[in-house]
């Protein structure tokens, strides 16, 4: 007698591969390592998280001693966080909301800094997290191998606990890179420094995104403002 067949049914298991940048296995905006070389600190939030809108809008001021041309054209593009609930402010000890009001692809642009020339700087103030990104301009085109340098510094208000974490792109890459592993700034007000080899005859200018995180503190409007400071040229 024919015994009919048994249909077996065998669940599929569903992998999810992590993307890494140029096949490496950086980490993705989020994450990041300690800059001194220490195990990173894992990360939360993805780019940034979507949604909350600031408390108070950032402030910018620029000072500059050299004229620099900057060479980036619109960054990495897209679009901000989704929308978000409006902050209750200072008011009635209502929670505020330090979520950022933009991702890496929707980064501030803070303009340009030299690299190699004068002594470039940009301050922007605010009291969210938050995602910025500035281009480090190559002035000097000569013909032997020098440095350019870039250097931010992020001060907490009193009470209040904010990261720094940067991620910097490939000298004479076109745009920011959202996929590079981030370094947190060390110190207190936390700084970061990045040093690197002015190649002569080649575009050498950088891109680097800036991560302002909330990490501890419920202070509100002017009581929650912290200061960046980003300056070119930091070791001329």
């Amino acid at each position: 007698m024919h015994t009919p067949c048994r249909l077996l049914v065998v669940p599929a298991l569903l992998l999810t591969l992590a993307a890494c940048a140029n096949g490496t296995d950086e980490l993705m905006p989020g994450y990041y390592e300690e800059q001194a070389g220490g195990g990173g600190s894992g990360g939360g939030g993805g780019e940034g998280g979507a949604g909350g809108v600031a408390a108070s809008s950032s402030s910018r001021s620029a000072s500059s001693s050299s004229s620099s041309s900057s060479a980036g054209a619109g960054g990495a593009g897209g679009e901000g966080g989704e929308g978000g609930s409006s902050d209750s402010g200072g008011g009635g000890g209502a929670e505020c909301d330090y979520a950022a009001p933009n991702t890496c692809a929707g980064a501030e642009d803070l303009g340009s800094v030299s690299g190699d020339e004068g002594a470039d700087s940009e301050r922007v103030t605010g009291t969210t997290s938050k995602w910025f990104k500035i281009y480090v301009v190559d002035d000097e085109q000569i013909i032997f191998t020098s440095t350019e340098s870039f250097k931010a510094t992020l001060t907490s208000p009193p009470g209040m606990s904010f990261d720094l974490i940067v991620y910097q792109g490939d000298p004479g890459a076109a745009a920011p890179d959202c996929f590079v592993s981030g370094v947190r700034g060390q110190g207190t007000p936390e700084s970061f420094t990045a040093v690197w080899d002015d190649i002569g005859g080649s575009e050498d200018g950088t891109w680097f995104i800036l991560e302002v995180r909330h990490v501890e503190g419920t202070a509100c409007g002017d009581d929650a403002q912290w200061t960046l400071l980003v300056q070119g040229n930091a070791d001329g």
